[in-house]
């Protein structure tokens, strides 16, 4: 019985080590402040968009998991009347913007 008490326990110390390990790496490898302003994410909408927002939900969980990118960026590819009132629905979180094709350099550069 003995056995079996001390092999949980290394293998939760184990575990929580290598929770620890990780999140030293992720703070080495993705600092909080640089990447959330330099990256945008993109994403080209057409039709009436009905995937738009599950995939600015996506978007948004993993901005707020991770940090990689700053923005949303929803890019009208030939949005109908009902994609676009999905889009600009979408676009009062404050993470994500609607735009022309025309318009992406404004939000890149």
């Amino acid at each position: 019985m003995q056995l079996w008490q001390d092999g949980l326990v290394a293998m939760l110390a184990a575990v929580g080590l290598a929770s620890l390990m990780w999140a030293v790496v992720k703070l080495a490898a993705f600092p909080a402040g640089r990447c959330r302003r330099l990256a945008v994410a993109v994403v080209p909408a057409a039709g009436d968009g009905s995937d738009l927002e599950e995939q600015i939900r996506f978007l948004l969980q993993i901005r707020g998991e991770q940090g990689i990118f700053g923005r949303i960026l929803v890019v009208d590819c030939g949005l109908s009347e009902e994609g676009r009132r999905a889009a600009g629905l979408l676009a009062k979180h404050q993470a994500v913007d609607v735009c022309q094709k025309a318009d992406i350099c404004r939000y890149i550069a």
